[in-house]
């Protein structure tokens, strides 16, 4: 695996490290028939420079400033992962490094696991696609 970390204007601690080196290994026990090799992951955080992410709500609700102070965003970034062709790709944004690398991963597992349910037959929910059409009709 292809590992690159990138930084800007911000500084990833040890524990850190250890914790995306776990996660790393997570998922390449998920893809157990994927080479090592071919897998390439660039991970990058980076000061918000607006240090605002607006929260996904109805446009109406009455907001104070106790619910707007948790859409605060001091850093942001963004994960590539690529796998032969393909490439998934997600952008977060959080308070702290760690909270952004946690949602960062949260998104790509969630994409790793469409991945698999569109890319390998034996990963699906439903490996025979006859089996669909016949509780269907």
């Amino acid at each position: 695996m292809i590992f690159k970390l990138t930084a800007k204007n911000c500084q990833v601690s040890t524990h850190t490290r250890e914790y995306i080196n776990q996660r790393l290994k997570k998922i390449i026990q998920n893809l157990p028939d994927i080479e090592e090799d071919l897998i390439v992951f660039r991970l990058t955080i980076r000061k918000n420079i607006d240090k605002y992410h607006p929260p996904k709500t109805h446009p109406l609700v009455h907001k104070n400033y106790a619910k707007i102070k948790p859409a605060l965003a001091y850093f942001e970034g963004s994960m590539a992962f690529r796998l032969d062709k393909r490439q998934l790709y997600v952008h977060f944004k959080g308070r702290t490094i760690d909270e952004c690398i946690d949602r960062g991963f949260h998104l790509i597992f969630k994409e790793l696991e469409k991945y698999k349910d569109l890319h390998l037959s034996s990963e699906s929910k439903y490996p025979d696609h006859s089996s669909i059409r016949a509780r269907f009709a």
